[in-house]
């Protein structure tokens, strides 16, 4: 996917590498990704998808501040900035030009009849009477047994909480993104979130997940080890989408030389 920039003089691995480069030193990892998407909003919608592209691939090569732009391309401070008219041309680009990866990274397969989507989880037995605004503010508290109970509640708002309790080590974050059934939400902020989303424990068991939106797992495909594609791709829990591009891109690194670990950001 390499075509001219609209200006006729910059290429979009140029500008991938540009923003790569600019980005990084961005610490707020929603601010990274509101930056991200108001550059790009400037260019038109095939060029966007070219220079995404070429971020996913700098990220696969392990160049420094790629893995943090394809994390903001699951943050939606990255479409904030644009109309979704223009959401909706660079997933058509993305497609046209076979990157399914990139297109699902934007739009999450729906199920193909609502009606057979699960219902939420209920609530763990220990807080089936506790009100969910008791829930939210237990949550914040340093009681590691309040925590441990706490683990499974289905509630976005709760599981926000718990993310951000300075009691909450990645032994139980891990738990948190593992478990199943769970609401897509409470994965998503998982994955998202500045200083869990990164660890390398928290995204396999967020990849592993079959709860996990396609679009996120996509995104965190490109943050994983080949040993770890390889499991990801083994896995019969997983969607035949999210399988088949974790085979390909072990694939794809093994032409490329490429296997290393991904930088921590």
């Amino acid at each position: 996917m390499r075509i001219e920039g609209d200006d006729g003089r910059r290429a979009p691995a140029e500008m991938a590498a540009t923003l790569c480069r600019l980005l990084a030193g961005i610490a707020d990892p929603e601010q990274r990704a509101r930056s991200l998407g108001n550059r790009l909003a400037a260019h038109e919608p095939a060029l966007i998808a070219a220079i995404l592209a070429e971020i996913i691939a700098a990220a696969d090569r392990h160049e420094p501040g790629a893995d943090l732009l394809v994390k903001a391309m699951i943050t939606p401070g990255l479409r904030i900035a644009w109309e979704e008219r223009l959401a909706i041309q660079v997933v058509a680009h993305a497609r046209s030009a076979g990157r399914y990866d990139l297109a699902g990274m934007f739009l999450d397969l729906p199920p193909m009849d609502e009606r057979l989507a699960p219902p939420p989880p209920p609530l763990p037995k220990a807080l089936a009477k506790v009100p969910l605004g008791t829930r939210r503010s237990l949550a914040r508290r340093s009681d590691i047994g309040l925590i441990e109970r706490l683990l499974g509640d289905p509630d976005p708002a709760v599981v926000a909480n718990l993310l951000n309790n300075p009691r909450i080590t990645e032994v139980e974050v891990v738990r948190m993104a593992a478990r199943s059934p769970v609401r897509e939400e409470v994965l998503t902020a998982i994955a998202r979130h500045p200083r869990w989303g990164v660890r390398e424990r928290v995204r396999v068991a967020l990849a592993h997940n079959p709860g996990t939106p396609t679009g996120v797992a996509l995104a965190l495909l490109h943050l994983l080890l080949d040993q770890e594609l390889r499991e990801i791709a083994a896995d019969a829990r997983l969607s035949e989408v999210v399988a088949s591009r974790a085979e390909h891109l072990v694939a794809e690194r093994g032409r490329g030389g490429r296997g290393g670990p991904p930088g921590e950001g």
